[in-house]
């Protein structure tokens, strides 16, 4: 894995694409006519600006790579690795699903599928046998001990269950015949990444046992989105590192417009990257971010339109359900 540089072979694929992604893996040799794209969410909560920043970015790479995208909304991994009712999984499940697709999302070249796939969960049972419990220990989120410091985690033995489940997301393109597979996710579940790719090779070498799955694994990793109130990153999880869609429009106000200084650089990459705004009007931002010490009212007023537009993204998830 490695930051992406200012220029490249990925430059000539994916242009100004490339601002939304921090790290890549291999995602060059992958990125061929062939490519199959994987990715998902965790339906615990209303989407973030962290979650909104991922779904703007995947619309916008499929409307690019005019490849298949595959979306998993992984509520019974969820339900394994955190803390959350059942019945509100599966309410989130249905509303983001609707809200990915009113974004932009199209189900002509893409799926936007549930973890509750009966292919999914036997491929699943397929894969466990070339995976350890070490292989689970040494490849983790990172963040799992600040989540679990908040009591939201499951227990070990779903935490584990969740990873083998996105294990099996990614290898379904191989299954079923793929030989070029795009991981696209957040940094943090690089991961998962590797999993696969262990699972993907040991299978390949296991004789009479294999399952004949031969692809080649890329993965891009979107920019993290810094939370606020000095959290790592916008967590669905917690409350106070986020703004989120299901929030009240005074909510919203109290944290956009908010003019705590440990909170400017998080709403900046909000602007960037959980806006849809176009570049130019994301270029104007980050100068009044750059002057707001000498010109407060010009980076008030980018929140105040940020706002705005956070705004409708939250009245579209609220018709949504």
């Amino acid at each position: 894995m490695r930051p992406i540089g200012p220029d490249g072979p990925l430059h000539a694929r994916l242009d100004g694409l490339l601002r939304r992604f921090s790290h890549e893996d291999n995602a060059e040799p992958v990125l061929t006519d062939d490519v199959h794209v994987i990715t998902g969410f965790g339906p615990t909560n209303a989407p973030t600006a962290g979650s909104l920043s991922v779904m703007l970015g995947i619309i916008d790479l499929q409307q690019r790579l005019q490849r298949p995208v595959t979306v998993v909304i992984s509520e019974l991994g969820a339900w394994n690795s955190r803390n959350v009712p059942w019945s509100r999984l599966v309410a989130v499940r249905d509303q983001m699903t609707a809200f990915l697709l009113e974004l932009g999302f199209d189900t002509k070249s893409g799926e936007v599928r549930s973890h509750l796939d009966l292919g999914n969960l036997t491929r699943a049972g397929k894969l466990a046998r070339f995976l350890t419990r070490q292989d689970f220990v040494e490849h983790r989120e990172d963040l799992l001990e600040l989540y679990g410091s908040h009591g939201l985690l499951g227990s070990e033995i779903g935490v584990t269950v969740d990873a083998l489940y996105t294990v099996a997301d990614i290898l379904g393109p191989a299954e079923n015949g793929a030989t070029q597979i795009l991981m696209v996710s957040g940094l943090e579940e690089a991961y998962f990444t590797q999993l696969a790719r262990i699972a993907l090779r040991r299978q390949a070498d296991a004789g009479d046992l294999t399952l004949g799955w031969r692809a080649e694994i890329g993965a891009l990793y979107f920019r993290v989105l810094p939370g606020l109130a000095g959290y790592p990153k916008m967590s669905k999880s917690i409350p106070a590192s986020a703004v989120h869609v299901g929030m009240s429009p005074d909510d919203l106000a109290a944290k956009i417009c908010a003019d705590e200084p440990g909170d400017q650089e998080a709403l900046l990459e909000a602007v960037s990257l959980a806006s849809g705004w176009a570049p130019e009007q994301i270029e104007a931002a980050r100068r009044a971010y750059a002057a707001r010490h000498e010109n407060p009212d010009g980076w008030r007023q980018v929140k105040q339109n940020y706002l705005d537009t956070f705004l409708g993204f939250a009245k579209l998830w609220q018709q949504c359900g």
